[in-house]
This record gives C-alpha cells, sequence and structure tokens, in this order.
C-alpha cells in the first residue's frame, strides 16, 4: 500500500497550494535544524531513488 499523498496542485486553490509550500518549507527547517538532519534527509531521499528504482523494475 503507498502511504505517500500524491498533491495535484492544479485541483487546489492559489491559497492553498502557498500554504502547503509554507508548511513544508517549515518542515524542511526544522528537519535540517535537528542534529544529522541533513544527513537524515540523505538517506530517506536515498530510501525513495531506491523504493522508485525497484517499482520500475516490475
Amino acid at each position: 500500500m503507498d502511504s505517500v499523498p500524491h498533491i495535484h496542485l492544479d485541483e487546489i486553490s492559489p491559497e492553498d497550494a502557498a500554504r502547503l509550500a509554507r508548511g513544508c518549507k517549515r518542515l524542511y527547517l526544522k528537519i535540517m535544524a535537528m542534529p544529522d538532519g541533513e544527513a537524515m534527509l540523505d538517506a530517506a531521499w536515498e530510501a525513495y531513488q531506491q523504493r522508485k528504482k525497484g517499482e520500475n523494475k516490475t
């Protein structure tokens, strides 16, 4: 089961898109401020890329 939300920006209002962008930026900055935050994001990105590669092979 895919638990990653997919949001189509053309289906939400510009105000909601801006609110979503601000929330994503806040989350990113909070993670980056954590000890090893950058490494955590890098590891999560790498894991995502590996999952994506696996899905493309099927």
